[in-house]
């Protein structure tokens, strides 16, 4: 049972549900509680556990942060309906996705008398998912379809302005659902006047009404995907007015959880593909680049079909590596001389072919692309190199798979690791700036110096106002960087609007050119003028947010930064700029930035928040090679 453990030797055996949970109670036993929550961990990860094993490992998992007092997120979840179940399976799908998450229920239909208790209570939550139930829009009665409609949305509208208002939170909002077509049967049910007709109308009315970077989980899909007949249990709802079945509470919860990962840290960056017999079928160092499965037969057309699926993910600005045990050579063959291959070498950020273990190619993926491994999925075909980086890098998805390449695609959209918010043109361009910046890398390669090399970059720099065109693209930025991120503070739209209707705050954003490319928008900066948090006379200029693209890391953006915020300090008579490092999980890289900049340590609160300051009449601009476009702070 030792397996159970990712710390322990590499097996691809697989265990049964008893033999998961009677292994963490013995932990639990044996006071190594850390040990029995990794248990249910590595299990959910490996779809070890049925649904309702999910839930009960929820229920535990649950049980050990309250006792032992884990700092967790929390999320509140309002139904009209019971939501009990499906509370302890978003913990569950959480802590398997890495995330220590607690969601309280609500009471049964009470949605407005729990926000409004909600917001006098002491909690803060990082979320309020809104979960409608179809009794009331479907009830008999004289209301025609738009009046049901208009009578929907006018109830929601009132939770969402509660949401984003007094709770000042995200809003996570589902659509409705029908069980079955009802009396009317299929045809009719799907015709003007009809119950699935007006579902689908109501989902989209919803959809279309719904506050700025709000998420909507659209269950009519969701169930469609899973069947109602599977996803839906008459019994439970008559008994216990939750109308999922085991299934349909687990599958809805990961759907809860991709939406609230996805606002909290945005979608994952990268897919890793493995070659031989992944995206392609055959091992290219026997049948040559012309002899491998990718054409006119059931397995080439799947394997066809998982390239197309990868290179779409390219729209929505995912990365795309390659991670195969072959010669540098072989592998990239394919790509050149295959006419039917779909994916072809500059589809790729970074491309690892080689015999060495495939963790350690994956962190050099990781270190080329300056991205957490936390932001990666793997996919390969092979159990046993699965097993491997599941054990070597645990913070890296790996996809589950069969044999059988046709599954392929299914198992990444079911993983739900690229949900995103939406897309931006920056998403758009991501891939070639990556390619732009392995162009940069080469170059660099062939300086002795820093200095020269950063001068023949030629590197532009336009800070310009937060304006409409940006909004979108801050809020994201807000909402998904972690590494170069100060304070990491996740603000709503509303707060950040707020904060900019102030003339005497800043909001800037950066965007950085060279002569191999345009970097995008790489940086953000909020600062508000108020009062000194230490209560020294003066105003101080307060750095709220700093967050960067590490792509730009190294190159005089920091300093760049720093200038802007010295010098708009100074436009408001400012005597100080302060700013706060406040440490997470995934920003130590920033941890003594202030002290680089030559910023002052005047306190450290006891969660580890340390407070700087610059004192704005003895500080001068440091050097920086970006020349400056533009400057509208």
């Amino acid at each position: 049972m030792t397996t159970l453990n990712s710390n322990m030797q590499q097996d691809t055996e697989r265990f049964d549900e008893v033999t998961v949970f009677n292994h963490s109670r013995k932990l639990r036993k044996e006071k190594k509680h850390d040990e029995a929550l990794e248990t249910l961990k590595n299990a959910m990860r490996r779809q070890w556990l049925s649904a309702e094993g999910i839930e009960k490992a929820g229920r535990q998992i649950i049980k050990h942060f309250k006792t032992h007092e884990t700092k967790t997120m929390r999320v509140l979840v309002l139904g009209q309906c019971t939501t009990n179940w499906v509370c302890n399976c978003i913990t569950a799908s959480a802590f398997a996705g890495g995330m220590s998450v607690i969601a309280d229920e609500g009471q049964y239909d009470n949605v407005m008398q729990e926000l409004m208790a909600a917001a006098s209570s002491d909690v803060k939550y990082d979320a309020v998912v809104l979960l409608p139930w179809h009794t009331r829009l479907l009830a008999e009665g004289d209301r025609d379809t738009q009046q049901r409609i208009e009578d929907e949305i006018s109830f929601w509208q009132q939770a969402w302005n509660f949401v984003t208002g007094q709770l000042n939170t995200r809003l996570i909002q589902i659509g409705y659902d029908y069980k079955s077509p009802g009396h009317q049967g299929h045809h009719l049910g799907g015709q003007a006047g009809g119950h699935i007709n007006l579902v689908r109308q109501v989902n989209e009315a919803l959809r279309s009404n719904l506050p700025e970077m709000s998420f909507f989980i659209d269950l009519d899909q969701v169930s469609g995907m899973v069947g109602r007949e599977t996803f839906y249990d008459a019994r439970r709802y008559y008994w216990t007015k939750q109308p999922f079945s085991e299934v349909g509470t687990a599958r809805l919860s990961e759907h809860i959880f991709a939406a609230f990962r996805t606002m909290v840290n945005g979608p994952k960056k990268v897919l890793i593909l493995d070659l031989d017999n992944t995206v392609w079928g055959g091992v290219v160092g026997e049948t040559g680049p012309l002899g491998i499965g990718i054409g006119d037969s059931p397995a080439g057309e799947a394997h066809r079909a998982l390239q197309r699926y990868a290179k779409s993910l390219q729209s929505k600005g995912i990365l795309l590596a390659v991670c195969s045990k072959n010669n540098d050579a072989d592998a990239k063959e394919p790509f050149e001389k295959n006419p039917d291959m779909i994916l072809k070498l500059e589809d790729f950020a970074a491309f690892e072919a080689s015999w060495d273990p495939k963790a350690v190619a994956i962190q050099r993926i990781a270190q080329t692309l300056r991205l957490g491994l936390d932001s990666f999925v793997f996919i390969d075909d092979n159990p046993v190199e699965r097993e491997h980086v599941r054990q070597m890098l645990p913070m890296v998805e790996v996809v589950e798979i069969s044999d059988d390449a046709s599954e392929y695609v299914h198992a990444l959209e079911r993983g739900l690791w690229f949900e995103t918010m939406n897309v931006t043109q920056a998403d758009a361009q991501r891939v070639e700036q990556y390619r732009a910046e392995a162009q940069r890398r080469e170059v660099q390669s062939s300086f002795t110096s820093m200095d020269d090399y950063l001068d023949s970059l030629k590197m532009t720099a336009d800070a310009r106002l937060i304006d409409e065109q940006d909004f979108a693209r801050v809020i994201q930025l807000l909402g998904k960087t972690n590494q170069f991120n100060l304070t990491t503070r996740r603000h709503t739209p509303q707060v950040v609007e707020k904060m900019l209707a102030d003339s005497d705050n800043m909001g800037i954003t950066l965007r950085v050119t060279d002569r191999f490319g345009d970097h995008g928008l790489v940086a953000v900066l909020l600062a508000v003028l108020t009062d000194h948090p230490m209560g020294k006379d003066g105003k101080a200029f307060e750095v709220d947010t700093w967050l960067m693209s590490c792509r730009v890391i190294g190159r005089t953006v920091e300093e760049f930064c720093y200038n802007s915020l010295l010098e708009a300090a100074q436009e408001r008579n400012a005597d100080f700029v302060v700013g706060k490092y406040i440490p997470t999980a995934k920003n130590a890289l920033v941890k003594e930035l202030y002290d680089r900049l030559g910023f002052e340590k005047i306190h450290t609160d006891d969660d580890g928040t340390v407070t700087y300051e610059l004192d704005v009449h003895k500080s001068e601009l440091r050097k920086t090679f970006l020349a400056k476009v533009e400057t509208t702070a």
